[in-house]
């Protein structure tokens, strides 16, 4: 059986309140057209640290960006498809979801989701552009930039992270004045553990340690 315009899966945008995603705004807005173009973006970033006695600097991974998407979506009030009328209503709709909210004193959260596409965060821009008015000056036709940043919960990010998991390595780089202790305290939640530490990254003299150096960091079961 085929599927008709209006049968087919379209793009939906739920709003909520909270950052868990379990208050819902009661808010969801619905594409017409599908988008036109879905792009994806990730970016982690990295520091170059030159280690003494070595040729070349070491790049040190410093932490993640949220990912982010932009969605081309075009609002066609012609008639091509659906019922023929301006795209003013459905279009302030759209552009609702990223108004400050008095009670919680910032725009919603949102989840957008298209077959296999789902994305949780928050619409950070929307740029429009109107390519059709009727005789009256409404429009009808619209094309629409949506970019949508990730937000995730410090549950989330923690799940994601797994600092403790027993099969994660992760490395450190030396900060001035610190110490193997400090650096366990910090990592392993105790300062005991620096003797695991100086044992894997083969410190002779654990009290050593130089600004810049780069730690291996064993799991929380081998340490």
């Amino acid at each position: 059986m085929n599927l008709t315009a209006t049968q087919l899966t379209k793009l939906t945008i739920d709003a909520y309140t909270d950052l868990k995603f379990e208050k819902p705004a009661g808010i969801q807005w619905r594409a017409l057209l599908n988008p036109t173009e879905l792009s994806f973006s990730r970016k982690n970033n990295y520091e170059a640290t030159q280690s003494a006695g070595t040729s070349a600097p070491q790049q040190s991974f410093s932490g993640g960006e949220p990912d982010q998407v932009q969605l081309d979506l075009l609002l066609d009030g012609t008639g091509v498809v659906g019922e023929p009328g301006p795209v003013g209503d459905t279009l302030d709709a759209l552009l609702a979801l990223t108004k400050f909210q008095g009670d919680t004193h910032q725009p919603y959260y949102v989840h957008a989701y298209w077959g296999r596409f789902s994305f949780r965060g928050i619409l950070t821009q929307a740029d429009v552009t109107y390519k059709l008015f009727d005789r009256s000056g409404e429009p009808l036709r619209a094309t629409v930039k949506l970019s949508l940043k990730e937000a995730l919960s410090p549950e989330e990010v923690t799940a994601q992270d797994r600092p403790a998991s027993p099969d994660l390595y992760q490395t450190w780089l030396v900060r001035d004045g610190e110490t193997l202790e400090g650096i366990a305290a910090q990592v392993y939640g105790a300062p005991a553990y620096w003797r695991p530490l100086a044992a894997a990254n083969r410190l002779a003299n654990p009290r050593g340690l130089v600004t810049g150096q780069l730690l291996m960091l064993p799991p929380l079961a081998v340490a």
